[in-house]
């Protein structure tokens, strides 16, 4: 399985930079992870591969993940046909995020090696993962 994550660098000289990397091992999350904790590292969209597309003309996945690592937490959204926009239940002292159009409300950050095992779950299977427990936010 295949996933991919792109997201914006945060720079001065450079309005519109950023990185992006394609993942096909599990043991390849831990460097976007680390990658994603660098200080101008952005929120990234991630989508998984395999999954249909729901606008084929666009290339528009029918899934939309969201991942962040801030201040030793791990943020991720998940929303599909199946499921409303929901962020894991997380740590009550992790503070909000807010990255781009994404915000993730406070008490949703998780350790990042519980975000780790989540998109570890993510490549696998494709599906929104079962190993973090969801709670759905108001869009």
């Amino acid at each position: 399985m295949t996933i991919t994550a792109v997201w914006p660098i945060e720079s001065p000289e450079e309005s519109n930079s950023g990185d992006g990397v394609t993942l096909t091992e599990p043991d390849e999350v831990d460097g976007l992870l680390s990658r994603l904790a660098e200080p101008n590292a952005g929120v990234a969209t991630v989508w998984h591969e395999s999954r249909e597309l729901a606008d084929e003309d666009e290339g528009m996945p029918d899934h939309d993940v969201c991942v962040a690592v801030r201040d030793g937490y791990g943020y991720m959204s998940y929303i599909d046909v199946e499921h409303d926009l929901a962020v894991p239940e997380g740590d009550p002292a992790a503070p909000g995020l807010r990255g781009g159009d994404v915000e993730f409300p406070e008490g949703s950050g998780v350790p990042v090696a519980t975000l780790a095992e989540a998109l570890r779950e993510f490549l696998r299977t494709g599906q929104r993962p079962e190993s973090v427990p969801w709670r759905t936010v108001a869009e």
